[in-house]
């Protein structure tokens, strides 16, 4: 009897083994997809003097010798060199003030500082303006204030779209107030500009 249960068992799994190549198809196929990537775009702004050649670090100007009532202007040009829109630039002037070696015989007569310069506080921001597309916009906000003022401060650069490969001028004028005194002769105002962007 229990050979006869051991056989019945061994031929229940042959026959369910069998139907088991028995249901499979004959045809079959198949796909594949490979090498599917996800990147992202540059993000990169440059500055520029004249609008051609753009670079992440530039000095823009160096104005010497001014005397009261003196106005000096500059401007330069930031390009979106990359893959991405920039919606948002800001613009910080930081100014150091410092003196340029001894005191000058009028300038120590008035100038108790002889390790800080007092020209930031002389100079005013005469004209700062963005231009985009022959549109010109004035930031007037910002025009009348002495460098000393602004510096650190943030400046939001109106706010069109700059697409990759557009570019805007900025254009600032400096001047020396009319009325300053020996306190700031040979002084020296060292300003590093940064400019930030995001998309």
């Amino acid at each position: 009897m229990k050979k006869l249960l051991l056989i019945v068992l061994v031929a229940g799994i042959l026959i369910g083994a069998a139907g088991i190549q028995v249901g499979n198809a004959l045809f079959s196929d198949k796909s594949i997809s490979k090498g599917n990537e996800i990147s992202t775009g540059e993000f990169d702004i440059g500055i520029s003097k004249d609008g051609s050649r753009f670079y992440d670090d530039l000095k823009l100007f160096e104005f010497s010798n001014l005397k009261p009532g003196d106005y000096r202007e500059f401007s330069f040009y930031i390009k979106n060199r990359g893959d991405v829109g920039v919606s948002r630039i800001l613009l910080s002037l930081n100014v150091e003030d410092l003196e340029d070696g001894k005191l000058t015989d009028a300038e120590s007569l008035v100038d108790n500082t002889t390790d800080t310069g007092e020209l930031s506080k002389n100079i005013i921001i005469a004209k700062l303006s963005v231009t985009k597309d022959s549109q010109t916009y004035s930031l007037d906000d910002y025009v009348g204030k002495t460098l000393k003022e602004i510096s650190g401060k943030q400046i939001l650069l109106p706010r069109d779209l700059l697409k990759p490969g557009e570019n805007i001028k900025v254009t600032v004028g400096f001047k020396l107030k009319d009325d300053a005194g020996n306190e700031c002769q040979t002084d020296i105002a060292r300003i590093t500009l940064n400019i930030y962007a995001e998309q």
